[in-house]
């Protein structure tokens, strides 16, 4: 006979078989209704790595087309045959140019920092992807991820001091007649043209290199001697200056031409000048900031003309606009701001720039020897005529739509000191976006 402890423990341990099997039930409910959704995220969490791992994969394909296309305008190649190579490119690295698929390769870029830059390639590339665990989570049907890739040349180290704009001139770069040029730096054109760079005559060159997109045309009795070679269908140097910003319009401080003539001498203030200067004879000195040739040219034909930490600016007035002219028997000694302190940043080291929109014929600098200008000469779309100067030590960067020699030059380029940035030929080719 049981006892009454006995029976209580029995009875005890049957509430706790109850409970517990109770409880397992509650466990097993529990189970069933998560399990779904624990599958669920799994499922999630295995779609957005394949989500990942498709976007990584078009991202390569679409750095290869940029890096590929790049490599091309590096050594020469057309648009077209850059864009060949980038397509190529993109599919040895997995874009298969499906209906899921688009890819968009721009060149020059049509949008950000390298806009314009025909050394630049751009691409840009999307797949559609259908969605698996996760369309139960969204009403989407699939969902889209995108790769963008830009690719560029870098600036070498080779300065330049003679750079022409113009990508289809004939005679973009020309010396001739019996012009005597040495250029203790190098000589760039941006022309295509088969005579991009041209020597003819009897003139006689010795420059630090050559660089043209189009061929290099020495005919006649002339002779070319570089130290550091020639590059022949190039890719096109950048213009290291395009981004300077035009001075900010004002109204004229003189109205009618400021003369200076035999036996005077002459203080020029800065200021906007709109019936230009014309300094024959006595002596002008320009004091130090920024001289705005407002329609109005400035001629330089005779006397001695100075000035330190100068930036002259030629704009437009009434349809014309103004041009640079200095004759040879000028003494002319300009030097442009090395720091910015007198002309502002924009135009450290920049001693003439013309207006981009500027039409008309050329300029010229046919000072001789006793010609010195220390900083950069930018005429982005007129011509350049340089005939002359001794400018040992020192440091001029001719910039023009076409620039042309025809006297004995004399360039050096030490320009450490003053404030220039030259132009340099692309040298290799960098992932920059």
């Amino acid at each position: 006979m049981l006892s009454l402890a006995s029976l209580a423990m029995r009875r005890l341990w049957a509430k706790l078989r109850d409970f517990s099997a109770a409880q397992g039930g509650a466990i097993a409910i529990i189970m069933a209704l998560s399990l779904p959704v624990v599958i669920g995220f799994l499922g999630l969490g295995v779609e957005v790595g394949l989500w990942f791992h498709a976007k990584r994969g078009l991202q390569s394909a679409a750095d290869a087309a940029a890096i590929s296309g790049a490599y091309e305008r590096l050594a020469g190649g057309s648009t077209n045959v850059a864009r060949s190579a980038a397509e190529q490119a993109a599919a040895t690295n997995g874009y298969d140019g499906s209906i899921a698929d688009s890819m968009v390769i721009n060149i020059p870029p049509a949008s950000g920092e390298f806009t314009g830059n025909s050394n630049a390639v751009e691409v840009i590339a999307s797949r559609e992807l259908q969605l698996l665990f996760s369309s139960l989570l969204s009403s989407e049907s699939g969902i889209t991820i995108k790769a963008y890739a830009v690719a560029t040349l870098k600036d070498g180290d080779d300065p330049f001091c003679v750079l022409s704009l113009d990508q289809a001139a004939s005679g973009a770069v020309s010396i001739g007649g019996t012009a005597n040029v040495t250029l203790d730096c190098g000589i760039a054109s941006n022309s295509s043209a088969a005579d991009a760079v041209e020597i003819f005559g009897n003139a006689d060159v010795l420059a630090g290199n050559v660089h043209t997109n189009g061929q290099i045309s020495v005919s006649g009795s002339g002779d070319l001697v570089t130290t550091d070679g020639e590059k022949e269908n190039a890719p096109r140097v950048n213009d290291p200056y395009a981004a300077i910003p035009q001075p900010a319009d004002a109204p004229c401080d003189f109205n009618s031409e400021v003369k200076v003539q035999n036996n005077s001498v002459t203080t020029f203030t800065p200021g906007v000048y709109c019936g230009g200067i014309r300094i024959s004879g006595g002596t002008a000195d320009f004091s130090p900031g920024v001289y705005i040739l407002k329609g109005g040219d400035l001629v330089i034909n005779g006397g001695v003309t100075t000035g330190d930490d100068v930036f002259f600016y030629f704009t437009e007035k009434s349809g014309t606009y103004a041009e640079a002219s200095i004759a040879g028997n000028a003494a002319v000694t300009l030097s442009a701001d090395p720091d910015g302190g007198a002309v502002g940043d924009d135009y450290t080291g920049m001693l003439f720039m013309q207006d981009p929109a500027a039409t008309g014929t050329s300029n010229k600098f046919n000072g001789g020897a006793d010609m010195l200008l220390t900083g950069t000469i930018y005429f982005p779309s007129q011509a350049i005529e340089f005939t002359g100067g001794g400018n040992t030590g020192g440091c001029t960067v001719l910039v023009g739509a076409t620039v042309s020699f025809s006297g004995n030059s004399d360039l050096q380029i030490v320009c450490d000191d003053a404030g220039v940035t030259t132009p340099k030929a692309p040298g290799r080719v960098v992932l920059a976006g």
